[in-house]
């Protein structure tokens, strides 16, 4: 597919993959206790829909800073979520990036763009991305195994215990209904892991994407987990989140699996109900290893959404399920460029309804430009981070 894009990228690194033991999902004193066991014992419900039924959950994404991160996404992250007060947030992968010299700076990056959350006591988790672990060349030894123990360690963090499945943030949190402890919505987290190894078989990368793939361990995890979540509490609808983009994004957006023709975007966008913008290519793992078939065999995730391709916002429907992006939040990364740079920087909001068939109400973008937001180019990184709990 192409991806030509007049925007600049993210920089590219192709190399081994990052080491990943992820873990499922485990009790906070907010979240929701995961399963997965080798049996995928079915979750525990720890979220809770509020007493008028209504559960709002918001998602930031490629936050993308270092230890002085720009004042402008705080003051995003902090008015979506006192305006929007929602039951959950996360950020969706790409937490912080390379410019950290030591741990220190690692987790002074990480706890700025978490205390918007932990301050409010608003239950929060992360999903890892591609940029996570690229401070590890600067000697930090920050891989996102210690990245994840580190923010573990916060009070309202959702983030499961380390396991042996690829990656570290795969999770599955379940919402309570406001009447009893039965859950009626479900979060799902996945690690879309970092890059493609530099060779399989002999065989390099060279024409493919550059990226990782959600592993076939990580399927059979929700897969399992889903059928022992149905087993004990009925078919619970759900979402999903992941940082990097399913292949069928690009196949919702241009109607074709082969083909990356605006001509057939446009029979797309009424055929899959598509709304949003694409400004730069859908940046997919360089395999397509199922994630998607598994989520039509199992009929419980209503929709995927994702972040990485920072200005990109668009969602549809793809056969019955939701696809989608979040708009990039972070100031501190690249955006549209010139003087539109940080015209997109935003948030998604996801809207539950416990009374309401399916409970998925629906989700919108908010954009810092309609919060009063400064749009001006120029860099304004924090004075000092903030203090480290």
């Amino acid at each position: 597919m192409s991806n030509s894009s007049s925007v600049p990228r993210r920089g590219v690194l192709i190399g081994s993959n990052a080491t990943a033991i992820t873990g499922l999902f485990a009790a906070s004193s907010t979240a929701a206790t995961a399963a997965p066991a080798e049996k995928s014992p079915a979750a525990a419900p720890k979220l809770k829909f509020g007493a008028d039924g209504m559960f709002k959950i918001v998602q930031f994404n490629d936050t993308q800073d270092g230890p002085r991160t720009d004042r402008r996404t705080l003051e995003l992250m902090n008015k979506v979520l006192d305006t929007e007060k929602p039951g959950f947030a996360l950020i969706n992968g790409d937490v912080i990036n390379g410019s950290p010299k030591t741990v220190t700076e690692v987790k002074q990056a990480i706890n700025n763009v978490v205390q918007p959350m932990e301050s409010r006591g608003i239950p929060w988790a992360l999903t890892f991305g591609n940029h996570d672990e690229d401070s590890m060349p600067n000697g930090t030894n920050m891989t996102d195994a210690k990245i994840l123990d580190f923010v573990r360690g916060y009070k309202f963090n959702a983030n499961s215990k380390n396991d042996t499945i690829q990656g570290e943030s795969n999770s599955q949190l379940l919402i309570a209904s406001s009447k009893n402890a039965t859950p009626v919505f479900g979060i799902w987290l996945l690690d879309s892991n970092r890059y493609a190894p530099k060779t399989i078989a002999g065989q390099d990368f060279e024409g493919l994407m550059s990226y990782d793939w959600i592993r076939p361990a990580q399927i059979a995890w929700y897969r399992e987990a889903s059928k022992a979540t149905e087993a004990r509490y009925g078919k619970v609808p759900s979402l999903m989140f992941s940082h990097i983009p399913l292949w069928e994004h690009h196949h919702m957006w241009y109607g074709a699996q082969f083909t990356s023709n605006d001509a057939d975007h446009e029979k797309a966008v009424k055929k899959h109900s598509i709304e949003g913008v694409k400004n730069e290519g859908i940046y997919t793992g360089a395999f397509n290893s199922g994630m998607f078939t598994a989520l039509q065999e199992r009929g419980d995730v209503r929709g995927v959404y994702c972040g990485h391709d920072h200005i990109n916002t668009f969602k549809g429907n793809y056969y019955g399920i939701e696809l989608g992006y979040a708009p990039g939040t972070g100031f501190g990364t690249y955006g549209l460029g010139g003087t539109k740079n940080h015209e997109l920087r935003g948030a998604r909001v996801f809207e539950l309804a416990e009374n309401k068939e399916g409970v998925y109400a629906g989700t919108r973008k908010v954009f810092a430009k309609d919060l009063g937001i400064d749009m001006s180019t120029k860099a304004q990184p924090l004075d000092e981070p903030l203090p480290l709990p």
